[in-house]
């Protein structure tokens, strides 16, 4: 069985100023990508592959790319039916590293559980940034309870 998860280290996460940074990357079946222990804009990252998915989720596009910020690194995102997607791990744009199929709803619900993840943990630190208010926004109004697999 394959395991898509997006690793975040909230001991990693530093904010300065606006700027909220931290250990991010994707582990498919033990390999990593961009790299193990890849440090980036989190929560930028996390609205951004939230909005992607809401397009892809409600028929909007068939298929989106999930930047990371710091570096030529993406997922590109193509959903082939209503069960399965495709995931190809892109670097410079053109480069596919690896790809692989995955359930939606799988894939979908490991970022929508990021997302509440983060939004909680900067809750707890008192945090208010823009960034962070349109997480909050994402998690109130796109991310709803049946959404989310325990």
């Amino acid at each position: 069985m394959n395991k898509f998860k997006i690793q975040i280290d909230n001991n990693s996460i530093a904010k300065y100023k606006d700027s909220i940074t931290g250990t991010i990357y994707i582990n498919f079946n033990d390999t990593f990508f961009p790299e193990k222990n890849w440090n980036d804009f989190v929560i930028i990252l996390i609205n951004n592959w939230i909005e992607s998915s809401y397009n892809i989720l409600s028929g909007i596009t068939e298929s989106e790319e999930f930047y990371f910020m710091d570096g030529p690194f993406s997922m590109i995102v193509q959903k082939l039916d209503t069960d399965i997607c495709i995931v190809e791990l892109v670097e410079n744009h053109t480069n596919i590293l690896m790809n692989f199929k995955i359930s939606v709803k799988e894939l979908f619900n490991e970022i929508f559980k990021k997302a509440i993840s983060l939004e909680n943990y900067c809750k707890k630190q008192g945090w208010e940034t823009e960034d962070i208010k349109k997480l909050q926004y994402f998690k109130n109004k796109i991310i709803t309870p049946d959404a989310i697999d325990p």
